[in-house]
C-alpha cells in the first residue's frame, strides 16, 4: 500500500492529538494543587479544607472509568474524547465565575467525570494506532503526555494565577480547551475507530464479561500495584503543597509550581522504560524504580532544603513513569483486544482512586504528625507496592514484556 504525503501527516498527527487530548485532561484534575493559597482566600474557606479540590475533581475522575471504560468498547473513541473535552471547558468555565466554595467543588466532579472521558477512549485509540513494534514507544509517550499534564498543570496554574488570579486563569484554560475540542473532531474523523460489541451481546453482559476479566488474581495484582504506587506518589506530590507553603520554606503558588516543574525531567522516562524492557527484565525495571521513589521520598523528608525538595520531585516523578508504562504493557497483554478500553479504565481508577484516597487519608495524618506522618505513610505503601509487583511477577514468562 502506498504512503501519500497526506497520510504520513495523520500518522504524525493522530498520536500528537492522542497525547495532546491526554495532557490536557489529565492538566484540570491537577491544577488546583499548587493553588491552595488562592482558593481559600477568594472562597474564605481554611486552607486545609482546599485539598478536597484536588480529592473530589480526582474521585470524580477515577469512579467515572467504570462507565466509560466500557463504553470506549462500544462507542467512536474520537467523537466520545472530543464530547468529553468540550464538557470539560464547560467545567472549567463553571470554576471561573463560581461565588461558593461549594458550586467551585461541583465543578471540579464535573471536570473530573469529563476528563476521564478523555482519557478513557484517547488509551485505547493510542493502542489501535500504534504499530506493533513501536506499542511500547506510543504507550510510553502517552504516559508521559500524562505526567506532562500532572506537572503543566500545577506549574502553570499556579504562575498564572499569581499573576492573573484565579477567575481569569481558569477563564483562559476554558477557552484552551475549547478551541482544542473543536480541533480534534477535525483530527479524529481522519480515522474513525468504531468499537462494537459480540454481535447480539447485550450491554449488561458485554460489562460482566469485562469485568470477569479484570478480577483474575494475575490482574488484580497490577491493579492493585497501581492502587499503592499512586496513593505514595499523590500523597507526596499533594501535601507536598502545605509543606512549602509553611516553614521554613513559605512558598508561594507561583514558587510550588516553579517547583513542580521538576516533574517534566520524568517525560523521557516512560517512553524510554518502553525500550529498556525490550533488553531488561521486566521486574528489576519495576522494582528498581520503585525503590528509586522511597529514595526520593526520604530525600524531602530528611532535608529541608528547596535543593533537596527539587531533586526529590525529580526522582519521585522519574520512578514513577518508569514503572507505570510497564505496568500498562503488562496489562494490555493480558486481556482481549475487545477490553481494551475496560483494562486501561480500571487501571486508571485504581491509580487515581489510591491518589484520591490518599489525599482524603493523609489529613489526619498531616494534622497529627505533620511532614513526617505522610513521608512514613506514602514510603509503606510503595513497600507494599513492590511486594505485590514480586508477587505478580513471580513468574518468569510474566518478566518480559513484549513490545
Amino acid at each position: 500500500m502506498q504512503v501519500t504525503p497526506k497520510s504520513k501527516i495523520m500518522n504524525l498527527l493522530l498520536p500528537v492529538t492522542v497525547c495532546l487530548a491526554a495532557m490536557i485532561a489529565v492538566s484540570t484534575i491537577f491544577m488546583t494543587q499548587s493553588i491552595f493559597v488562592e482558593i481559600s482566600e477568594s472562597f474564605n474557606v481554611d486552607i486545609d479544607l482546599t485539598r478536597f479540590a484536588f480529592s473530589v475533581a480526582s474521585i470524580s475522575y477515577a469512579i467515572s472509568f467504570l462507565l466509560f471504560g466500557p463504553a470506549a468498547d462500544r462507542f467512536d473513541l474520537g467523537k466520545m474524547s472530543s464530547l468529553g473535552m468540550f464538557f470539560l471547558a464547560i467545567g472549567v468555565f463553571t470554576a471561573a465565575v463560581a461565588e461558593s466554595f461549594i458550586v467551585f467543588i461541583l465543578s471540579m466532579a464535573v471536570i473530573g467525570t469529563s476528563a476521564s472521558a478523555v482519557a478513557a477512549s484517547m488509551f485505547p485509540y493510542m493502542v489501535q494506532i500504534a504499530p506493533v513494534k513501536k506499542q511500547g514507544l506510543y504507550l510510553g509517550s502517552f504516559v508521559a503526555a500524562s505526567t506532562a499534564g500532572m506537572v503543566i498543570g500545577r506549574f502553570l496554574t499556579g504562575i498564572m494565577a499569581s499573576i492573573l488570579g484565579l477567575k481569569n486563569s481558569f477563564l483562559i484554560i476554558a477557552t484552551t480547551i475549547l478551541i482544542f475540542s473543536l480541533t480534534t473532531i477535525i483530527v479524529f474523523n481522519g480515522r474513525k475507530i468504531n468499537n462494537a460489541a459480540p454481535p447480539h451481546e447485550k450491554d449488561s453482559k458485554s460489562y460482566l464479561a469485562a469485568l470477569k476479566v479484570m478480577v483474575s488474581p494475575e490482574l488484580l495484582t497490577l491493579l492493585m500495584t497501581g492502587f499503592f504506587l499512586f496513593f505514595g506518589f499523590l500523597g507526596m506530590v499533594t501535601f507536598l503543597t502545605f509543606r512549602l507553603a509553611n516553614a521554613p520554606f513559605y512558598f508561594t503558588s507561583a514558587e510550588i509550581g516553579w517547583i513542580s516543574l521538576a516533574g517534566l525531567t520524568a517525560l523521557p522516562g516512560s517512553p524510554l522504560s518502553g525500550v529498556i524492557a525490550q533488553k531488561a527484565d521486566t521486574l528489576k525495571v519495576m522494582v528498581a524504580s520503585l525503590c528509586l521513589c522511597i529514595i526520593s521520598i526520604q530525600l524531602m523528608a530528611q532535608i529541608p532544603t528547596t535543593l533537596s525538595i527539587f531533586t526529590g520531585v525529580l526522582l519521585l516523578f522519574s520512578g514513577v513513569y518508569f514503572c507505570q508504562p510497564l505496568i500498562f504493557l503488562l496489562i494490555t497483554q493480558k486481556v482481549p483486544e475487545i477490553y481494551l478500553g475496560t483494562a486501561s479504565s480500571f487501571y486508571v481508577l485504581f491509580c487515581i482512586g489510591g491518589g484520591s484516597l490518599s489525599s482524603v487519608i493523609l489529613g489526619p495524618v498531616w494534622e497529627l504528625s505533620g511532614w513526617s506522618g505522610v513521608t512514613l505513610v506514602c514510603s509503606c505503601s510503595l513497600v507494599v507496592a513492590i511486594l505485590l509487583c514480586l508477587k505478580g511477577n513471580a513468574k518468569p514468562n510474566n518478566c518480559k514484556v513484549a513490545v
